[in-house]
Protein backbone atom coordinates (compact mmCIF):
# COMPACT_ATOMS: atom_id res chain seq x y z
CA UNK A 1 0.00 0.00 0.00
CA UNK A 2 1.08 3.56 -0.90
CA UNK A 3 0.50 5.97 1.64
CA UNK A 4 0.24 9.67 1.59
CA UNK A 5 2.76 12.27 3.06
CA UNK A 6 0.19 12.85 6.31
CA UNK A 7 1.18 9.38 7.38
CA UNK A 8 5.28 9.24 5.99
CA UNK A 9 6.33 12.51 7.45
CA UNK A 10 5.11 11.26 11.05
CA UNK A 11 6.14 7.64 11.32
CA UNK A 12 9.42 6.03 11.17
CA UNK A 13 10.70 3.64 8.66
CA UNK A 14 12.13 0.70 10.62
CA UNK A 15 15.81 -1.07 9.24
CA UNK A 16 15.93 -4.57 10.98
CA UNK A 17 19.83 -5.00 12.57
CA UNK A 18 21.05 -7.19 9.90
CA UNK A 19 21.50 -7.93 6.35
CA UNK A 20 20.35 -10.66 4.23
CA UNK A 21 22.87 -12.25 1.30
CA UNK A 22 20.84 -12.70 -2.17
CA UNK A 23 23.62 -13.06 -3.78
CA UNK A 24 26.26 -15.20 -3.48
CA UNK A 25 26.20 -18.85 -3.96
CA UNK A 26 27.19 -21.86 -2.26
CA UNK A 27 31.39 -22.16 -1.94
CA UNK A 28 31.62 -26.20 -0.71
CA UNK A 29 35.42 -26.69 -2.19
CA UNK A 30 36.47 -22.82 0.03
CA UNK A 31 35.01 -23.79 2.49
CA UNK A 32 36.55 -27.69 3.09
CA UNK A 33 39.76 -26.80 1.77
CA UNK A 34 40.21 -23.08 3.67
CA UNK A 35 38.74 -25.15 6.58
CA UNK A 36 41.61 -27.68 6.35
CA UNK A 37 44.51 -25.55 5.57
CA UNK A 38 48.35 -26.02 5.94
CA UNK A 39 51.27 -23.85 6.53
CA UNK A 40 53.30 -22.81 3.72
CA UNK A 41 57.29 -22.02 4.36
CA UNK A 42 60.04 -20.83 1.86
CA UNK A 43 60.28 -19.74 -1.50
CA UNK A 44 58.95 -22.57 -3.08
CA UNK A 45 56.51 -25.56 -2.10
CA UNK A 46 58.66 -28.63 -2.73
CA UNK A 47 58.11 -32.09 -2.50
CA UNK A 48 59.89 -35.45 -4.05
CA UNK A 49 57.47 -37.60 -6.35
CA UNK A 50 58.64 -40.69 -7.68
CA UNK A 51 57.57 -41.50 -11.25
CA UNK A 52 58.73 -44.82 -12.24
CA UNK A 53 60.07 -47.98 -10.76
CA UNK A 54 63.15 -49.53 -10.61
CA UNK A 55 63.77 -52.03 -14.12
CA UNK A 56 66.91 -53.52 -11.96
CA UNK A 57 65.63 -56.03 -10.37
CA UNK A 58 65.30 -59.73 -11.32
CA UNK A 59 65.98 -63.32 -10.36
CA UNK A 60 68.86 -65.26 -10.20
CA UNK A 61 71.06 -68.63 -8.88
CA UNK A 62 74.28 -69.94 -7.53
CA UNK A 63 76.84 -66.58 -8.41
CA UNK A 64 75.46 -64.63 -11.35
CA UNK A 65 76.64 -61.69 -11.25
CA UNK A 66 74.01 -58.84 -9.90
CA UNK A 67 73.46 -55.31 -11.34
CA UNK A 68 75.26 -52.30 -9.88
CA UNK A 69 73.29 -50.12 -12.11
CA UNK A 70 71.26 -46.79 -10.77
CA UNK A 71 68.05 -45.71 -12.19
CA UNK A 72 66.24 -42.34 -11.07
CA UNK A 73 63.01 -42.85 -10.11
CA UNK A 74 62.41 -39.48 -8.64
CA UNK A 75 61.79 -35.83 -9.53
CA UNK A 76 60.66 -32.89 -7.99
CA UNK A 77 57.88 -30.83 -8.14
CA UNK A 78 57.52 -27.12 -7.01
CA UNK A 79 54.65 -24.62 -6.11
CA UNK A 80 55.06 -21.16 -6.18
CA UNK A 81 53.26 -19.05 -4.32
CA UNK A 82 50.44 -16.29 -5.19
CA UNK A 83 48.25 -14.21 -3.39
CA UNK A 84 44.83 -12.51 -3.68
CA UNK A 85 43.56 -8.93 -2.38
CA UNK A 86 40.13 -7.28 -1.95
CA UNK A 87 39.64 -3.69 -0.45
CA UNK A 88 37.82 -1.66 1.68
CA UNK A 89 36.99 1.71 1.89
CA UNK A 90 34.66 4.14 4.20
CA UNK A 91 34.65 7.33 3.71
CA UNK A 92 34.97 9.45 6.86
CA UNK A 93 31.66 11.69 6.30
CA UNK A 94 29.53 8.32 6.07
CA UNK A 95 31.48 6.79 8.91
CA UNK A 96 30.49 9.86 11.37
CA UNK A 97 26.92 9.70 10.80
CA UNK A 98 26.71 6.10 11.15
CA UNK A 99 28.30 6.73 14.47
CA UNK A 100 25.15 8.76 15.68
CA UNK A 101 22.58 7.14 17.74
CA UNK A 102 20.45 6.72 14.48
CA UNK A 103 22.51 3.74 14.03
CA UNK A 104 20.84 0.43 13.45
CA UNK A 105 23.99 -1.32 11.84
CA UNK A 106 27.81 -0.73 12.32
CA UNK A 107 28.50 0.32 8.95
CA UNK A 108 32.37 -0.59 9.44
CA UNK A 109 31.50 -4.42 10.48
CA UNK A 110 29.32 -4.50 7.86
CA UNK A 111 31.24 -3.05 4.86
CA UNK A 112 33.93 -5.22 6.32
CA UNK A 113 32.29 -8.61 6.22
CA UNK A 114 30.56 -7.76 3.15
CA UNK A 115 34.00 -7.56 1.33
CA UNK A 116 35.36 -10.80 2.86
CA UNK A 117 32.14 -12.60 1.89
CA UNK A 118 32.84 -11.16 -2.02
CA UNK A 119 36.60 -12.46 -1.31
CA UNK A 120 35.53 -16.05 -1.04
CA UNK A 121 32.75 -16.06 -3.57
CA UNK A 122 35.90 -14.79 -6.00
CA UNK A 123 38.55 -17.11 -4.44
CA UNK A 124 35.63 -20.30 -4.64
CA UNK A 125 35.77 -19.16 -8.54
CA UNK A 126 39.24 -19.36 -9.38
CA UNK A 127 39.42 -22.51 -7.25
CA UNK A 128 37.40 -24.74 -9.84
CA UNK A 129 39.47 -22.45 -13.04
CA UNK A 130 43.15 -23.31 -13.73
CA UNK A 131 45.07 -20.87 -12.30
CA UNK A 132 46.06 -18.74 -15.67
CA UNK A 133 43.61 -15.69 -14.72
CA UNK A 134 44.91 -12.37 -14.58
CA UNK A 135 47.99 -13.38 -16.13
CA UNK A 136 48.92 -16.59 -14.21
CA UNK A 137 48.09 -14.70 -11.29
CA UNK A 138 45.16 -16.64 -9.83
CA UNK A 139 45.37 -19.91 -7.35
CA UNK A 140 45.58 -23.01 -9.46
CA UNK A 141 42.38 -24.40 -9.37
CA UNK A 142 40.87 -28.39 -10.09
CA UNK A 143 40.67 -27.65 -13.90
CA UNK A 144 44.77 -27.54 -13.25
CA UNK A 145 44.97 -29.68 -10.55
CA UNK A 146 42.61 -32.43 -11.71
CA UNK A 147 43.49 -32.84 -15.21
CA UNK A 148 45.32 -34.71 -17.76
CA UNK A 149 46.94 -31.99 -20.05
CA UNK A 150 44.02 -30.38 -21.95
CA UNK A 151 43.59 -27.43 -20.26
CA UNK A 152 47.09 -27.45 -18.24
CA UNK A 153 50.11 -29.21 -19.64
CA UNK A 154 52.71 -28.66 -16.59
CA UNK A 155 52.12 -28.72 -13.44
CA UNK A 156 54.54 -27.94 -10.31
CA UNK A 157 57.31 -27.54 -12.85
CA UNK A 158 57.02 -30.33 -14.74
CA UNK A 159 55.41 -31.89 -17.94
CA UNK A 160 52.57 -33.42 -18.06
CA UNK A 161 54.03 -35.42 -21.17
CA UNK A 162 57.28 -36.51 -19.70
CA UNK A 163 55.70 -37.45 -16.20
CA UNK A 164 52.96 -39.00 -16.94
CA UNK A 165 52.27 -40.16 -13.71
CA UNK A 166 51.09 -36.03 -13.09
CA UNK A 167 48.09 -36.99 -15.82
CA UNK A 168 44.39 -37.10 -14.04
CA UNK A 169 41.41 -38.75 -15.04
CA UNK A 170 39.04 -36.49 -17.82
CA UNK A 171 36.85 -38.86 -19.33
CA UNK A 172 34.01 -37.03 -22.09
CA UNK A 173 30.34 -37.97 -20.64
CA UNK A 174 28.85 -38.59 -24.05
CA UNK A 175 26.24 -36.29 -22.98
CA UNK A 176 24.77 -38.99 -19.86
CA UNK A 177 25.02 -39.78 -16.52
CA UNK A 178 24.70 -43.66 -15.46
CA UNK A 179 26.39 -45.77 -12.72
CA UNK A 180 28.62 -47.31 -14.84
CA UNK A 181 30.61 -44.29 -15.90
CA UNK A 182 30.93 -43.23 -12.74
CA UNK A 183 31.83 -46.70 -11.69
CA UNK A 184 34.54 -46.88 -14.49
CA UNK A 185 35.54 -43.18 -13.34
CA UNK A 186 35.89 -44.16 -9.32
CA UNK A 187 38.35 -46.85 -10.60
CA UNK A 188 40.42 -45.26 -12.51
CA UNK A 189 41.57 -42.51 -9.94
CA UNK A 190 41.57 -45.80 -7.19
CA UNK A 191 44.30 -48.36 -6.50
CA UNK A 192 42.23 -51.59 -5.75
CA UNK A 193 40.59 -51.27 -2.64
CA UNK A 194 43.15 -49.32 -1.00
CA UNK A 195 41.05 -46.62 1.32
CA UNK A 196 43.44 -43.65 1.05
CA UNK A 197 43.86 -43.90 -2.52
CA UNK A 198 39.66 -43.39 -3.39
CA UNK A 199 37.78 -40.69 -3.82
CA UNK A 200 37.05 -39.10 -0.76
CA UNK A 201 34.34 -36.59 -2.02
CA UNK A 202 32.45 -36.18 -4.92
CA UNK A 203 30.99 -32.99 -6.00
CA UNK A 204 29.27 -31.42 -8.89
CA UNK A 205 26.45 -28.58 -9.11
CA UNK A 206 22.78 -29.25 -7.86
CA UNK A 207 21.67 -30.13 -12.01
CA UNK A 208 24.39 -32.78 -11.87
CA UNK A 209 23.72 -34.13 -8.25
CA UNK A 210 19.79 -34.13 -9.35
CA UNK A 211 20.73 -36.71 -12.37
CA UNK A 212 22.20 -38.58 -10.28
CA UNK A 213 19.58 -39.02 -7.49
CA UNK A 214 17.06 -39.91 -10.25
CA UNK A 215 19.18 -42.83 -11.39
CA UNK A 216 18.77 -44.00 -7.51
CA UNK A 217 16.27 -46.96 -6.72
CA UNK A 218 13.14 -46.30 -5.15
CA UNK A 219 14.64 -48.54 -1.87
CA UNK A 220 17.33 -45.82 -1.85
CA UNK A 221 15.53 -42.63 -2.25
CA UNK A 222 13.39 -44.56 0.79
CA UNK A 223 16.06 -44.87 2.85
CA UNK A 224 17.11 -41.48 2.68
CA UNK A 225 13.81 -40.37 3.00
CA UNK A 226 13.48 -42.31 5.86
CA UNK A 227 16.80 -41.82 8.18
CA UNK A 228 17.60 -38.71 6.55
CA UNK A 229 19.82 -37.13 4.29
CA UNK A 230 23.49 -37.64 5.58
CA UNK A 231 25.76 -34.57 6.27
CA UNK A 232 29.51 -33.47 5.09
CA UNK A 233 31.22 -31.42 7.56
CA UNK A 234 34.19 -28.70 6.66
CA UNK A 235 36.96 -31.30 8.07
CA UNK A 236 35.15 -34.88 8.95
CA UNK A 237 35.79 -37.04 5.76
CA UNK A 238 33.28 -39.47 7.14
CA UNK A 239 29.50 -38.40 6.15
CA UNK A 240 27.41 -38.12 9.33
CA UNK A 241 23.52 -38.00 10.06
CA UNK A 242 22.08 -34.68 10.31
CA UNK A 243 21.05 -35.30 14.00
CA UNK A 244 24.70 -36.20 15.26
CA UNK A 245 25.53 -32.40 14.38
CA UNK A 246 25.07 -30.93 17.78
CA UNK A 247 25.49 -27.38 15.80
CA UNK A 248 28.15 -27.86 13.89
CA UNK A 249 27.50 -26.35 10.08
CA UNK A 250 27.56 -29.55 7.67
CA UNK A 251 26.29 -29.78 3.76
CA UNK A 252 23.68 -32.55 2.64
CA UNK A 253 25.26 -35.49 0.57
CA UNK A 254 24.30 -38.47 -1.54
CA UNK A 255 26.37 -41.55 -1.36
CA UNK A 256 27.86 -43.52 -3.88
CA UNK A 257 29.97 -46.34 -3.06
CA UNK A 258 30.24 -45.08 -0.06
CA UNK A 259 31.78 -41.69 -0.69
CA UNK A 260 29.84 -38.41 -0.24
CA UNK A 261 28.59 -36.58 -3.07
CA UNK A 262 28.16 -32.66 -2.89
CA UNK A 263 26.50 -29.81 -4.15
CA UNK A 264 28.20 -26.85 -4.83
CA UNK A 265 27.08 -23.81 -7.08
CA UNK A 266 30.42 -22.72 -7.61
CA UNK A 267 31.32 -26.37 -9.37
CA UNK A 268 31.82 -26.75 -13.28
CA UNK A 269 28.97 -26.79 -15.48
CA UNK A 270 28.01 -30.44 -16.53
CA UNK A 271 30.66 -32.31 -14.30
CA UNK A 272 31.29 -34.47 -11.79
CA UNK A 273 34.71 -34.37 -9.96
CA UNK A 274 36.08 -37.57 -8.22
CA UNK A 275 38.40 -35.71 -5.45
CA UNK A 276 40.85 -37.49 -3.11
CA UNK A 277 41.60 -35.08 -0.34
CA UNK A 278 44.88 -36.85 0.63
CA UNK A 279 46.29 -35.68 -2.57
CA UNK A 280 44.46 -32.04 -2.68
CA UNK A 281 45.29 -29.33 -0.45
CA UNK A 282 45.46 -25.38 0.39
CA UNK A 283 48.30 -24.16 1.56
CA UNK A 284 48.15 -20.76 3.23
CA UNK A 285 50.86 -17.78 4.11
CA UNK A 286 50.74 -15.93 6.87
CA UNK A 287 52.37 -12.40 6.83
CA UNK A 288 53.54 -11.66 10.96
CA UNK A 289 52.85 -7.89 9.61
CA UNK A 290 49.48 -8.37 8.63
CA UNK A 291 46.18 -9.34 10.93
CA UNK A 292 44.21 -11.90 11.75
CA UNK A 293 40.95 -12.09 10.76
CA UNK A 294 37.67 -13.59 11.87
CA UNK A 295 35.46 -14.89 9.05
CA UNK A 296 31.70 -15.78 9.64
CA UNK A 297 28.72 -14.73 11.24
CA UNK A 298 28.35 -11.65 11.64
CA UNK A 299 25.92 -8.50 10.12
CA UNK A 300 24.82 -10.38 6.77
CA UNK A 301 22.72 -13.58 6.64
CA UNK A 302 23.71 -15.90 3.63
CA UNK A 303 25.93 -18.79 2.60
CA UNK A 304 28.89 -17.31 3.71
CA UNK A 305 27.90 -16.51 7.48
CA UNK A 306 28.63 -20.34 8.15
CA UNK A 307 32.22 -19.67 6.94
CA UNK A 308 35.26 -20.99 8.30
CA UNK A 309 35.98 -18.71 11.54
CA UNK A 310 39.96 -18.35 10.21
CA UNK A 311 42.35 -19.57 7.75
CA UNK A 312 45.72 -20.03 7.39
CA UNK A 313 46.63 -17.25 4.98
CA UNK A 314 43.44 -15.08 5.30
CA UNK A 315 44.34 -11.68 6.87
CA UNK A 316 44.28 -7.96 6.56
CA UNK A 317 45.87 -4.85 7.31
CA UNK A 318 43.85 -3.23 9.55
CA UNK A 319 42.46 0.41 8.34
CA UNK A 320 44.51 2.97 7.28
CA UNK A 321 44.18 6.90 6.99
CA UNK A 322 45.45 7.96 3.50
CA UNK A 323 47.19 11.21 4.15
CA UNK A 324 45.23 13.34 1.31
CA UNK A 325 41.53 11.97 2.09
CA UNK A 326 39.38 11.86 4.72
CA UNK A 327 38.39 8.46 5.06
CA UNK A 328 39.95 4.58 5.88
CA UNK A 329 41.30 2.22 3.87
CA UNK A 330 42.02 -1.73 4.80
CA UNK A 331 43.33 -4.35 2.51
CA UNK A 332 41.63 -7.90 2.90
CA UNK A 333 44.89 -10.89 1.81
CA UNK A 334 44.76 -15.00 0.74
CA UNK A 335 48.04 -16.09 0.46
CA UNK A 336 48.98 -19.43 -0.60
CA UNK A 337 47.85 -21.95 -3.15
CA UNK A 338 46.08 -24.67 -3.83
CA UNK A 339 48.27 -28.17 -4.88
CA UNK A 340 48.45 -31.48 -5.98
CA UNK A 341 51.01 -33.99 -5.02
CA UNK A 342 49.47 -36.89 -7.03
CA UNK A 343 47.03 -35.49 -9.89
CA UNK A 344 46.41 -39.30 -10.63
CA UNK A 345 44.28 -39.88 -7.59
CA UNK A 346 41.83 -37.28 -9.25
CA UNK A 347 39.18 -37.27 -11.91
CA UNK A 348 36.51 -35.79 -13.43
CA UNK A 349 32.95 -36.88 -16.00
CA UNK A 350 32.67 -33.69 -18.67
CA UNK A 351 29.95 -33.06 -20.74
CA UNK A 352 26.89 -34.52 -18.99
CA UNK A 353 23.38 -33.12 -19.76
CA UNK A 354 21.20 -35.87 -18.66
CA UNK A 355 20.84 -39.58 -17.96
Amino acid sequence: MTFTNRLTTVTQDEILPSAVDTILGDNFISFRFLSNANKWSGEQLKRPLKYQKSTLGGSFSGLDTHSTSTVETRVMMAYDVRGYEMPVAIPGLEKAVNRTPAQVINLVSIEVESAQEDALDDIGTMLYADGTGNSSKDFLGLDALDDDGTSVGTLGGLSRTTYTTLQGTRTASGGTLDLDKMATLTSAVSAGSALRQRPTFFVSDETVQDLYESLLTPTQRASYEAAGMPVVTRRSRAPIRGAELAGVAGYTALIYRGIPWVADEKSTSQTLWGLNENYLQWYGLNDPDLKAISLGKGEIEGVYSEAPSESVGFQWTGFMRPINQYGEVAHIYLLGNFVSWNPKRQGRLTGITGV
